[in-house]
């Protein structure tokens, strides 16, 4: 680059000169690196974000297609039931098993709650917090 090239009188000969020579050189491929991380980071960023309108357009679709598939089981079980109450009888049926998908969902989540998050990173938490509690017996005895 022409702009960052030194002038021979400019005072750049000697240690004090190539360092300040190689200080400059290093400040511009940092200045680089965070400007190709910032505009690398913007497309991810919008990137992201249609995945998360497409992935949020899917969960309404889906939310959607659940209440009419609902309906329908509903309708079919009423005919089944038959007489006046038949909607009531579909609509606890629908209500029942929902309930029970619910209840098998927390069971389910209850068990993972257990899982220890980080397990490498807390092992050496621990393993760092022995040796310091350690070295302050080994100094308060000294």
């Amino acid at each position: 680059m022409a702009g960052t090239e030194p002038s021979p009188d400019s005072g750049t000969s000697g240690v004090v000169g190539r360092a300040r020579i190689f200080l400059a050189a290093c400040a511009q491929y940092a200045s680089a690196r965070l400007r190709l991380a910032s505009l690398e980071g913007r497309e991810a960023a919008a990137h992201s974000f249609k995945l998360l309108i497409i992935a949020g357009a899917a969960v309404v679709l889906g939310a959607f297609g659940w209440l009419f598939a609902c309906l329908a089981i509903v309708f079919l079980l009423a005919k089944a039931f038959g007489g006046a109450n038949g909607w009531v009888w579909a609509s606890l049926v629908m209500a029942a098993l929902h309930f029970l998908g619910v209840l098998v969902l927390v069971l389910a989540l209850k068990s993972k709650l257990g899982t220890t998050l980080f397990p490498i990173t807390t092992a050496e938490l621990k393993k760092d917090q022995e040796w310091l509690d350690q070295q302050n017996r080994t100094n308060s005895q000294s």
